[in-house]
């Protein structure tokens, strides 16, 4: 039995923690290219924008982190509560087994193992909102960020923007994170993380 407790352990603290890799990526903020029209091709006009400095500085991003760390507290909190809570159903019944016919023994076993197995598919439901709502909310700082660089790129006659960590060099007068990061700001400083209420 305790084998079947470790297991779901596993299982959800890995559901649980998966979540900070996803929220390291930088906010896709290019839009679609459109078809290349025919003829010479437009002398490039270029600019980049610093994305990590966009991603740990940008009011929005730190609004998501935020809630994303308290959604994974309480993630936690209620995946501690569900492995005591199985730790002592395990506990419980290896005291009864002596005390139990063979046939009562079974099905309180079955029982148990029908309980780690809501539990495991509770954690990954949970996780699967979470991911769906971290998603959503990126979705509207895309959509944000997609608005500042066209404002900019149409204000400053630019036609190409690159993220600076994929160009080996570029002149600090290329770069427009900082009028990037105070529109963002501007436009967008919060977004809400939706998940529905845990269910007990």
């Amino acid at each position: 039995m305790l084998k079947l407790v470790r297991h779901f352990m596993i299982v959800g603290l890995v559901s649980v923690v998966a979540w900070p890799a996803i929220a390291q990526q930088a906010p896709r903020s290019a839009a679609a290219a459109a078809p290349a029209p025919a003829g010479p091709l437009p002398t490039p006009t270029i600019a980049v924008v610093d994305m990590a400095q966009i991603q740990e500085q940008a009011s929005v991003m730190k609004n998501i982190r935020d809630q994303m760390q308290k959604e994974e507290t309480s993630l936690r909190a209620d995946l501690t509560k569900r492995e005591s809570d199985l730790r002592a159903a395990d506990q419980d019944l290896q005291q009864q087994r002596t005390l139990l016919s063979a046939d009562a023994f079974n099905e309180r076993r079955r029982n148990f193992e029908q309980q780690v197995s809501e539990s495991q598919r509770f954690m990954a439901a949970r996780k699967r909102q979470l991911d769906a709502a971290f998603a959503d909310g990126m979705h509207q700082v895309d959509l944000a960020m997609n608005e500042v660089l066209k404002d900019i790129a149409r204000e400053r006659g630019l036609n190409l923007i690159l993220p600076r960590q994929g160009a080996m060099l570029a002149d600090k007068g290329l770069d427009i994170t900082d009028d990037v990061k105070r529109r963002l700001d501007s436009r967008i400083k919060s977004v809400a993380i939706k998940l529905p209420p845990l269910q007990k």
